[in-house]
């Protein structure tokens, strides 16, 4: 009889190999139109429903000083009308035909996301197409808008101490490039915006030449690349926004900040500088994280939580970014906790992985975890479609979501051991403790 852990892997592997079968480079057919937007297109008949993802490469990544969080911005400001379809309309029209749409922004861009019956393909790429070149700047939505990011960064930083103390480490710990402030941008940018600005940002990065559009599902794709060409063809590109030329520079010796508020609790992040997604160190240190993190059997859980007493939970991790960030590890310690005992564990945890890296055991269940993460996303048209559009803004190209496991294969645990001695290294960290106002350290 095969034991619960073979009959895991087992199933992982089944679950991969009927995936890799169905989701292949081959069937992505790929264009670019004269006005420089690049599509990609991928049949998938098994329900009769599409995703179209529009990727823009715009995030907090391209902002500057006085503009920082208008990317997040711009996305609110996308959902509030054109001259042809007026405030709420967009989502009027989509889910009148059957259908639903989401938008997220991060460090390095922004997505619109649809799913929608096959039967409303055009509908909806009408509605992309005209939102891509004809977004409305009315000045009183302006102003509404800007209320409501304003009380989104209050209640996710300013009122959230965890929101807080993380935008304190980022800041402290990431000095020139822009990764140094957050997606949602200083309040004092916020309500600084004028209507110029969002108008020119718009105009700079919502071009067909800086966006890629995704489309999977069940439709042919000869006729959808005909639709795309009437509705996408006309808009006129712009020139290349400007690149991020910015190097991070190499941090020589650790940081702290502290915070001295009222609280119930102290709030605890430490921060080391990662590579980017596509850096030769990052596949090791995702393993890393699944050891030390992930779960109730990670490292950290077990010695800070179960063993310490000092904690109530772990986490963090690291973000696929195209630059350098960080690998973060937060901790909500227990109230009265030694926050100086809890950073001492967990450097002891780093100095131990750094030196003897991971157990075969720990290394095998943090790649059958990476596996079966990356394999239960291409189970949906929606996750084919994010996949194809994160490896091309991200690693340069749609083809590297089916090589990406490939970086996992040929771990082994000397390179992981050697990415922690790397990236964990004293000098290397930033220290971050929020602590009840009238506590002690």
């Amino acid at each position: 009889m095969l034991g619960k852990g073979t009959r895991t892997v087992l199933a992982v592997l089944l679950a991969a190999a009927a995936l890799q079968a169905a989701f292949r480079k081959e069937d992505v057919r790929v264009h670019t139109l004269d006005n420089g937007l690049k599509v990609l297109l991928l049949e998938d008949r098994d329900i009769p429903n599409v995703a179209l993802y529009t990727f823009f490469r715009v995030g907090s990544r391209n902002e500057r000083p006085g503009t920082t969080g208008l990317s997040h911005f711009l996305e609110h400001m996308m959902f509030n009308g054109t001259a042809r379809f007026g405030p709420g309309e967009f989502d009027r029209v989509m889910e009148f035909r059957g259908g639903a749409n989401n938008a997220w922004t991060s460090e390095d861009m922004t997505v619109y996301t649809d799913w929608f019956p096959a039967s409303a393909l055009e509908a909806m790429l009408d509605l992309e197409a005209d939102r891509m070149q004809g977004l409305a700047f009315d000045p009183e939505v302006f102003e509404s808008e800007r209320g409501v990011v304003a009380s989104e960064r209050r209640m996710a930083v300013e009122n959230n101490n965890e929101g807080l103390l993380a935008e304190s480490v980022q800041a402290t710990a990431v000095m020139a490039h822009p990764y140094h402030w957050s997606v949602i941008g200083w309040m004092s940018d916020i309500l600084s915006w004028s209507l110029d600005d969002i108008s020119l940002y718009y105009r700079t990065f919502y071009a067909p030449n800086n966006a890629v559009l995704v489309l999977v599902g069940d439709f042919d794709a000869a006729s959808a690349m005909d639709l795309i060409k009437k509705h996408y063809g006309s808009i006129p590109s712009s020139p290349p926004p400007p690149p991020v030329t910015t190097v991070e520079p190499e941090q020589l010796g650790p940081r702290l900040t502290v915070i001295r508020k009222e609280a119930q609790a102290p709030s605890f992040l430490m921060a080391y500088h990662a590579p980017a997604c596509s850096g030769e160190d990052y596949p090791a240190l995702a393993a890393l994280e699944k050891a030390l993190l992930d779960g109730e059997s990670s490292r950290l859980y077990r010695r800070l939580v179960r063993e310490e007493k000092l904690a109530l939970a772990v986490g963090g991790g690291m973000q696929e970014t195209i630059d350098p960030f960080l690998f973060t590890i937060a901790v909500k310690p227990r109230p009265g906790a030694d926050l100086d005992r809890l950073e001492a564990v967990i450097e002891e945890e780093l100095a131990r992985l750094s030196a003897v890296g991971l157990t075969e055991r720990e290394f095998k269940k943090a790649l059958n975890i990476i596996r079966s993460d990356f394999y239960a996303g291409l189970q949906t048209i929606a996750g084919q479609a994010t996949l194809l559009g994160l490896a091309e803004l991200l690693y340069g190209s749609y083809e590297h979501a089916f090589t990406i496991m490939n970086r996992y294969d040929a771990l082994s645990l000397d390179k992981i051991g050697e990415a922690a001695a790397r990236t964990f290294a004293p000098e290397k960290k930033t220290v971050g403790k929020l602590i009840p106002q009238g506590g002690t350290r």
